[in-house]
């Protein structure tokens, strides 16, 4: 339950409440990674990808267009951390920080590619000028994040 309730804090009221406020030159962290880090690291393959596409689904429903891309990617990327549970070492920051940039590295580059249909100079300049910045910010974020998890008693160091 305390899982749960932490994810949906961090997913939803961090991206709607959090993140414009500490938004640097257009740049806020990414919240609904970091919540999907937190998921598979404390519950798991199956719980993050279905709330990998849970959260992707419900951005979704703001474009349209695009609907079911966001999902896809964040599920994608929910079973590949849950995976990846047991297997890391986290609790060690630079582990943490550096699972959060590829994360966030990973969902942009499939986002990205996807959305600008495979043209070049429409997908590496946002992918270096956006997402880069927004994968170093929220590692900065989400490591403190996961050490609260911890204190909290979502993560266990033996997980």
């Amino acid at each position: 339950m305390r899982t749960t309730m932490l994810w949906f804090l961090v997913a939803f009221l961090g991206d709607a409440l959090v993140a414009p406020m500490i938004d640097i030159a257009g740049r806020a962290p990414d919240f609904t990674i970091i919540a999907l880090v937190m998921l598979a690291l404390s519950a798991g393959a199956v719980p993050a990808t279905v709330g990998g596409f849970a959260i992707g689904l419900v951005q979704d429903l703001g474009n349209p267009p695009l609907l079911g891309l966001r999902s896809l990617c964040k599920c994608i990327l929910g079973f590949g951390l849950g995976r990846l549970r047991g297997r890391l070492v986290h609790g060690v920051i630079v582990v943490d920080a550096a699972m959060i940039v590829l994360a966030v590295l990973l969902h942009d580059f499939v986002f990205l590619l996807v959305q600008s249909n495979l043209t070049q100079e429409r997908f590496l300049v946002p992918l270096l000028t956006m997402s880069l910045p927004t994968a170093v910010y929220s590692a900065l974020v989400g490591v403190p994040l996961l050490r609260l998890a911890e204190f909290v008693g979502v993560l266990r160091p033996e997980d």
